[in-house]
């Protein structure tokens, strides 16, 4: 495959913390097309009056793009430019949600939650790439462990924000609000970042290979592969183990904390991941820290399962490790890739992996847990440490550029 990058030679000399802060809250507003429907998942089901099944389907649906379409959104972000790729996605986005706030019938509602999931997929492939090329080779773990937390802090807001918005003013001020601010995100970024010093935003007018060829070389490819892998098994995990793991417990109280701390500790494991793997250590090392992390804990989950505050404990450091997985899975791919475009494909493969893990992963820690209980869900976090460590330890068998 060709290295003609769609960016140009120059490296920032200096971290545009403005602008990668945009590109984050950028991130945040895009992560809200899951969390929107989440927090207003009961009103939904009473003004559509569809059935779980159904409302859950709505819910889903904006994965089905990244799923599918994961690895070639990078390669036609790096043919046609990220900027237009990210500002186009915010837009859609925003009219989505705007059609979204009109309440239209659940048909046409189901079909603008199918087409945000390409708003979702082009600015996850196209903003840490940018990112990435307005931060400084010294900051550029740190950045990308703060990219990382933009679904957990999206989740956050959203349960704050949206839930007295929904509260106050109803269900179609969730969606307006959330249009309005996803737009704003788009022409904003558009107008700072069009004539940025750093960023030649001209499309590859190459010689391009196959675009089936360069799919099936991008697969081919460990520097995009194995992140994405490291990224799979923690993907499979968090999200049952948010969902999941406070049932275990007996106690109301301790249950209703967990649900509040857990994806705040894996946010804050996130960022910390992205440090460490800036100051200390390799992130392919750290991955495999975090998975050994992951492992440890759990066993003292097994161990110490009727003792409720140690129990809360080591659930809280496997989550934290759990964040740490994903802080070093997105710092792996500046850190391996060669070039911008590679970089766009591996986070298109990363979304495409890490929407398999969030597919695969909940009904199967499901039926471990309902057949086996805690030990069901023990066993399997082993194992998917197990396959994680394997995937960490090749990736350190990579060359960094």
């Amino acid at each position: 495959m060709p290295d003609s990058p769609a960016f140009s030679t120059a490296v920032a000399p200096r971290t545009q913390w403005l602008e990668v802060i945009l590109l984050w809250i950028a991130g945040i507003s895009a992560a809200m097309q899951f969390a929107k429907f989440s927090v207003s998942f009961d009103a939904l089901l009473s003004h559509y009056e569809m059935g779980a099944t159904s409302t859950g389907a709505a819910l889903s649906a904006v994965g089905l793009a990244g799923l599918i379409f994961g690895v070639s959104a990078g390669m036609i972000a790096s043919r046609i430019g990220y900027l237009k790729v990210l500002v186009g996605a915010l837009l859609l986005g925003g009219v989505l949600s705007l059609i979204q706030s009109t309440l239209p019938p659940f048909n046409l509602l189901f079909i603008t939650r199918m087409l945000e999931g390409f708003s979702q997929l082009g600015v996850v492939v196209a903003a840490p790439t940018l990112i990435a090329k307005l931060s400084a080779p010294q900051h550029r773990s740190l950045t990308m462990g703060l990219w990382g937390t933009f679904f957990g802090v999206a989740f956050a807001v959203s349960g704050w924000i949206g839930k007295g918005l929904l509260d106050n003013l109803g269900l179609q001020s969730v969606f307006f609000g959330h249009g309005l601010l996803i737009m704003t995100m788009g022409v904003v970024l558009f107008f700072i970042l069009k004539n940025n010093a750093v960023l030649d935003l001209v499309p590859i007018t190459g010689v391009q290979e196959g675009f089936f060829k360069q799919m099936l070389q991008v697969y081919r490819n460990p520097r995009s592969l194995l992140p994405s892998c490291v990224f799979l098994f923690y993907t499979c995990t968090l999200v049952s183990v948010l969902t999941y793991v406070p049932g275990l417990v007996g106690d109301s109280s301790l249950q209703k904390w967990m649900l509040i701390v857990l994806p705040l500790v894996s946010t804050c494991g996130t960022f910390l991941a992205g440090a460490i793997a800036q100051y200390a250590m390799k992130p392919q090392r750290l991955a495999v820290l975090a998975y050994s992390g992951i492992a440890l804990s759990v066993l003292v989950l097994a161990v110490m399962r009727d003792l409720a505050p140690v129990f809360f404990i080591a659930v809280a450091a496997m989550v934290l490790f759990l964040g740490m997985v994903s802080g070093s899975s997105l710092a792996m791919i500046p850190t391996l890739a060669r070039s911008p475009s590679e970089q766009a494909q591996s986070y298109g493969l990363l979304a495409q992996f890490g929407n398999l893990g969030g597919t695969i992963g909940p009904p199967a820690f499901a039926t471990v847990i309902t057949l086996y209980g805690l030990s069901g869900l023990v066993g399997l976090v082993l194992c998917v440490c197990v396959c994680g460590l394997f995937f960490s330890f090749l990736s350190g068998r990579v060359k960094s550029v």
